[in-house]
């Protein structure tokens, strides 16, 4: 900024006396000429302190972000991955002939589970790193293409579950690359948390002016008040944290997304998640 200010005074000098030497009415001419310095100096000023404020206000949230992200993987290790470890050492003994050991358990099958979760944990927080890094890469995502395909992949894991949808034959957002992957972890999550013999979902796509989006309402359980206040807040405390890393990724993807997250529980039962986000320009 000092450099730039003082070449324009540099060429501003430079430039108005030689334009003014030959003009009449000299000590007039000077006087426009300082009053003018001083309203375009300070037009310049403004504009490079705008400039500069709009940069660290985009680091500040970018490092908001990050620091949110670590907070989240930090539990992950700490919580997640330290317990399902434990778990798994825990199995493998026994594995080990002893003779009191549980006979309604699996040793092997619970060992496989534990390690599958352990690396869907990791895939899951790959991708939120990815997610960090690609933010304002934004591409067209056909929301109902998005919706089919995760209701299809629900349905065959849980043929239990009923699912409605209501959707255009269309409808396509500004979105980050990952989005179909953050539709399908809101029906994933609203089915293996739900405490209903039948699961029931409906998802909705919708258009409302400029902003487009997706509704995904549940019978199940609603989610605790301390986990919805953590993810729409963006930060986690020791009294205010989430269960898992999948909303996590839900509300990263949708902030680099440059849209929003809602979360509600109209009734004593069921959850309403609710992502908006921008039309294509």
């Amino acid at each position: 900024m000092a450099l730039i200010y003082a070449a324009f005074g540099f060429l501003w000098v430079a430039t108005s006396d030689s334009l003014a030497a030959g003009l009449p009415n000299h000590d007039l001419i000077q006087t426009v000429k300082g009053w003018l310095f001083v309203v375009l100096s300070a037009l310049l000023v403004y504009v490079l302190v705008d400039r500069s404020q709009s940069e660290l206000d985009r680091t500040s949230e970018q490092l908001e972000s990050t620091l949110a992200h670590t907070s989240v993987l930090h539990r992950i290790l700490r919580h997640d991955i330290r317990n399902a470890c434990t778990a798994i050492l825990g199995y493998a003994e026994l594995v080990e002939p002893r003779d009191d050991a549980d006979a309604n358990t699996d040793p092997v099958e619970a060992i496989r589970e534990r390690a599958s979760r352990l690396v869907e944990v990791s895939d899951e927080v790959a991708l939120l790193r990815t997610v960090e890094l690609a933010e304002g890469n934004e591409v067209d995502v056909d929301l109902t293409s998005a919706v089919t395909d995760a209701v299809e992949d629900l349905e065959m894991e849980y043929p239990a579950v009923q699912v409605s949808v209501a959707s255009p034959e269309t409808l396509v957002a500004r979105a980050h690359p990952a989005l179909p992957r953050s539709i399908a972890e809101l029906l994933d999550n609203a089915v293996v948390h739900s405490d209903c013999d039948d699961p029931e979902v409906h998802v909705g796509v919708w258009q409302l002016g400029e902003v487009v989006g997706v509704t995904v309402t549940d019978n199940g359980p609603g989610i605790p008040d301390a986990e919805r206040e953590a993810l729409l807040s963006g930060s986690e405390t020791p009294l205010s944290h989430t269960s898992g890393v999948g909303l996590w990724l839900v509300r990263a993807i949708v902030d680099a997304s440059g849209g929003s997250l809602d979360i509600s529980t109209p009734k004593s039962h069921g959850t309403v998640v609710t992502v908006s986000l921008p039309r294509p320009a």
